[in-house]
């Protein structure tokens, strides 16, 4: 099958040209008619030679095989199905497109499994794989880490619930430390970090100080929905563009992004390379003894952790500020295991 992108969407317009009996198509009018569709939908064109593979693949047993009829007019040829009912779109799925289907419904059910409310997804592939007679597919090829014992998970569904239909928490929240209290928040997002859960509001006894606020589900104790009050759209940066400043889901306020540079010898460099700290992680010296990356985000209690563990091969070459906050952490991590 043609690797390029987009090879479905050709084969669809295709189909539809083959199937249309009130015109000749010629090899330039197929060519023409392809580049204009995908070029709107994907700002991109294909080669004459890349779409005679793709009527090739139609008509090979391993694509579709199209009753593509290739009739000659003159010195040129015109393409069209030799069965009028003809078309892709109608051919079952194969066993192997069956089971990819089914592996890619499996990951994702696993993303979500042990959450409340989602045994609906288990039940749905079970019928899916007992129709398609998909049951001795081996299991738990792709797995992903889940903790069925992590509290607050109860409070899921309702915070879930809350954001799709816009509606203000009351919450009552308990740090590792202290009393419980009272928050109204207006909750925007649910995100996950270190298989933990976290609720993304607005709290509006805060909004001169945060912009959101992040609460861990795990610390909640109680939850009741506050209809009578107005729900405040969320009014600030993306979410998902203010979160890529940081790694994890603090961010200290006020706090504004920095380079770092980290001089990091083997085997520790090997492991920073292939699973980066963060998005903006780029290598700009890389040496047989050690790797010298660059970040740009904002420092942050998580970041400082995951760099803890790699310390020992580690040199924090800047700033100099952040490299003195881990020596003061790596210190008392000694005084506390004399």
């Amino acid at each position: 099958m043609p690797t390029i992108k987009n090879a479905f969407e050709r084969h669809k317009i295709l189909d539809r040209c083959f199937r249309d009996r009130r015109r000749k198509y010629y090899i330039d009018d197929l060519l023409d008619i392809v580049n204009k569709d995908i070029f709107y939908h994907y700002g991109t064109e294909i080669s004459e030679r890349t779409l005679r593979n793709d009527i090739r693949y139609m008509m090979d047993s391993n694509g579709y095989s199209a009753p593509i009829v290739k009739k000659m007019n003159g010195h040129r040829a015109y393409y069209y199905y030799s069965e009028a009912d003809f078309s892709i779109l109608k051919l079952p799925m194969s066993q192997k497109e069956m089971i990819q289907l089914s592996d890619t419904i499996q990951m994702l059910i696993s993303r979500f499994k042990g959450l409340p409310d989602c045994s609906w997804m288990e039940e749905a592939l079970v019928r899916f794989e007992e129709t398609f007679h998909l049951n001795n597919l081996p299991n738990g090829v792709v797995c992903f880490a889940q903790n069925p014992d992590l509290k607050g998970m109860k409070w899921f569904s309702f915070i879930y619930d809350a954001i799709i239909k816009k509606v203000v928490l009351n919450i009552s929240y308990k740090k590792f430390r202290g009393k419980p209290y009272l928050r109204e928040i207006h909750p925007y997002q649910l995100r996950q970090y270190n298989n933990r859960w976290f609720l993304i509001g607005m709290d509006p006894s805060l909004t001169n100080k945060l912009p959101v606020v992040v609460i861990p589900i795990d610390r909640i104790q109680n939850i009741k929905q506050v209809n009578e009050l107005i729900f405040q759209e969320y009014q600030g940066m993306d979410l998902d563009d203010y979160f890529n400043q940081v790694v994890g889901v603090s961010i200290n306020v006020g706090a504004k992004r920095e380079k770092i540079i980290i001089k990091a010898d083997f085997p520790a460099a090997g492991y920073i390379e292939s699973k980066p700290f963060h998005n903006s992680q780029i290598i700009v010296e890389k040496t047989n003894n050690y790797i010298v990356f660059e970040l740009n985000l904002i420092t942050n209690y998580e970041f400082e952790t995951q760099l803890l563990g790699y310390l020992d091969e580690c040199i924090i070459v800047k700033p100099d500020k952040l490299r003195q906050k881990l020596i003061e952490r790596a210190e008392k991590i000694v005084s506390k295991n004399k």
